[in-house]
């Protein structure tokens, strides 16, 4: 007999272990499957919890077992799940302490890739309704960090060049057509054709180049573009490479989220406008490993970029720029009066310069912030210019009139991080006793500290989930880390001191 095809041993006590003890000569002594059981110190076949079958069957039978605490207990599976939290949210949250020279007035054109590639399913759904969904989350973000800057949508498909939204500072307009977009990609906007690089640049480009109005203030701000494409090839209609040379001779920037893989046309074009070697390693350029790498890729470009060497020294021998700004006064549309015991409404007419009278469908689609009172022509809350006495609408703006840039004081004050940001906080070693027991933030119970004695491998895989400001030396849990750092922008116990 083969030795493969003897008997499987079972208990002593079994019928089976009877039949094959009377006839212990019919089984080799040295079969592959005896080979491969486990054997006790005398020879003899294991019981392990019962299972007497293979040694791979017998030591991973519960595999939940293995995790275990270990003599300080300190190594428990809760704090494994901590620990790698925590570094992942330490991972996200990279905040540059070091102030460099920025572009806060920013105008992004955000380039999505439309072609039939997109229509793969290793981003679940589908790779361009996952890409929409994160635009969505990432225009909330980038107008909350970035509330005086400007931003419009461009899709390539089928070899041209489809515009989304208009270059708009509301992100209200950019959410709703980026929902119409998805709930129309499976008829109209459907993945088709191939895509094309230098159709959407050239588009991109003209929607960067004239976008303040006024040559002056067009040069004030910083002009980028974020390209999300998927597929490995570019089909167009010209020389790519003049268009590559116009917007680097324009300052426009290029940033690319890759879907697929690197290809060369593209590293060659973020090189190329973002003053950096040929050929080079860009953070520019990044190619996502899965749905939340792919997140990340596109939160960063949430932060303003730094200016080069060679745009600063550029700036210095131009002057320091001075921006015109206005400051516009809220109007009323609507006078309430009293006579005896009768209110009487007065309803004034306004006219509003924020809504086109000429130009494409799009332009026309203008996102009103309405009161509280019931909605007509005339119960739209408007803002004066200061310079034209010309009413608009909505605001951070451009005012259609005179071109003078309107904005609020808190505006400027929520782009103003960009340029000092917050100090990182600093990690407090693991130790058996601390000063604080509470968070200064959430007012969230620290853990306590390890037991003595314990090993320092131990202590080295663990976490003290203490961070401490450098200034003010209060403790903070890394949730609250993570908002002061990204959101608030100022530390809690330095603004209480």
């Amino acid at each position: 007999m083969d030795d493969s095809d003897e008997e499987f041993l079972t208990g002593s006590n079994s019928p089976a272990s009877r039949l094959s003890s009377a006839v212990p000569e019919a089984l080799p002594k040295d079969g592959v499957s005896a080979r491969t059981r486990s054997r006790g110190r005398n020879g003899e076949i294991s019981d392990l919890k019962g299972a007497n079958g293979y040694a791979w069957e017998d030591e991973y039978q519960r595999s939940w077992d293995i995790v275990k605490d270990d003599e300080s207990g300190s190594g428990s599976f809760e704090a494994m799940v901590q620990t790698i939290i925590e570094n992942r949210k330490k991972k996200i949250m990279k905040n540059p302490s070091t102030p460099f020279q920025r572009g806060i007035i920013r105008t992004l054109v955000i380039a999505i890739d439309g072609s039939l590639a997109m229509a793969e399913k290793d981003l679940r759904p589908t790779r361009l309704s996952l890409t929409l969904n994160h635009l969505q989350e990432f225009v909330v973000e980038f107008f909350d960090q970035n509330p005086i800057s400007q931003l419009g949508i461009v899709l390539m498909r089928n070899g041209v060049a489809n515009l989304v939204s208009e270059v708009s500072g509301s992100p209200q307009y950019h959410i709703d057509k980026l929902r119409q977009l998805k709930a129309r990609q499976h008829n109209k906007f459907e993945p088709k054709g191939d895509p094309s690089l230098q159709n959407t640049l050239e588009m991109a480009r003209s929607l960067l180049k004239f976008n303040f109005g006024t040559t002056s203030n067009n040069t004030k701000n910083s002009k980028e573009i974020l390209i999300v494409f998927g597929s490995l090839f570019t089909s167009d209609p010209g020389d790519i490479h003049k268009t590559i040379d116009s917007l680097v001779k324009d300052n426009i920037k290029v940033s690319v989220i890759g879907l697929s893989a690197q290809v060369a046309i593209c590293q060659e074009m973020v090189n190329k406008t973002n003053n950096e070697p040929r050929n080079s390693s860009s953070k520019h350029y990044g190619v996502i490993m899965n749905e939340s790498h792919f997140k990340e890729l596109l939160m960063e470009c949430v932060t303003p970029l730094p200016l080069t060497e060679k745009e600063e020294k550029m700036e210095e021998s131009k002057g320091v720029p001075i921006i015109k700004m206005g400051f516009p006064s809220k109007l009323q549309p609507t006078l309430t009066s009293s006579i005896g015991n009768t209110d009487f409404t007065v309803e004034f007419p306004q006219l509003n310069a924020s809504h086109p009278t000429q130009g494409s469908d799009e332009s026309k689609d203008v996102v009103e912030v309405n009161s509280n009172l019931p909605q007509s022509s005339t119960s739209i809350i408007g803002y004066q210019c200061p310079q034209c006495k010309s009413k608009v609408c909505n605001l951070p703006t451009i005012c259609p009139v005179c071109g003078l840039m309107l904005i609020l004081s808190t505006h400027l004050a929520r782009s103003y991080h960009h340029l000092v940001p917050l100090a990182p906080y600093k990690e407090i070693p693991v130790s058996p006793s601390y000063e604080s027991e509470y968070c200064f933030g959430c007012q969230l119970k620290f853990p306590k500290g390890v037991k003595e004695g314990t090993s320092q491998s131990v202590i080295e895989s663990m976490t003290s989930s203490r961070y401490q400001c450098i200034k003010c030396k209060q403790d903070f849990c890394i949730n609250c880390d993570v908002f002061v750092h990204e959101t608030l922008h100022n530390c809690p116990g330095c603004e209480n001191s």
